[in-house]
């Protein structure tokens, strides 16, 4: 099952139909095109070092020697490309004021959106942008005298 992270244009209202439904997990386009998903995402300043790299592995491996490392660099790229690349593209939204509004995990994107647009309301609603954790700021709560992995938030 693959969650789907809902983001709407600046300005947009919850239920707008111009919404982007960014699938958070392994791309198998992604992994066997890198650098042709980054360009068809518009992840150009990405896609550009990703091409040129790719290029240079595919040079790297006409070497006596170089095709093993050439070809575990490939995957490693691939598979870096692959499974962080869509949650890039969220991250390129977010930079242009695009809102997250619900990750919906779901089967397929039909149902991630009949589950979104069947509780999404058409008022605009006060919603944050996708923005980063700062852990080191957070404060410790009770007597704990390690590091907080495993936090109940109030539950028992």
């Amino acid at each position: 099952m693959a969650s789907y992270l809902i983001m709407t244009p600046p300005g947009a209202a919850a239920d707008d139909e111009r919404a982007r439904f960014v699938a958070d997990g392994f791309s198998w386009t992604a992994f066997f095109f890198p650098a042709l998903w980054l360009f068809a995402k518009r992840a150009w300043l990405l896609g550009i070092p990703v091409a040129v790299l790719q290029v240079l592995l595919i040079s790297l491996s006409t070497f006596p020697g170089g095709f093993v490392p050439a070809f575990l660099m490939h995957l490693a790229l691939s598979l870096l490309v692959s499974l962080e690349g869509p949650l890039v593209v969220a991250w390129l939204l977010s930079a242009k004021d695009w809102t997250l509004r619900r990750i919906v995990p779901a089967q397929d994107l039909e149902t991630a959106e009949r589950i979104y647009y069947s509780s999404a309301t058409g008022q605009p609603e006060k919603a944050t942008p996708l923005q980063s954790v700062e852990w080191s700021g957070r404060r410790r709560t009770g007597n704990s005298t390690g590091p907080d992995f495993f936090e109940s938030y109030g539950e028992r």
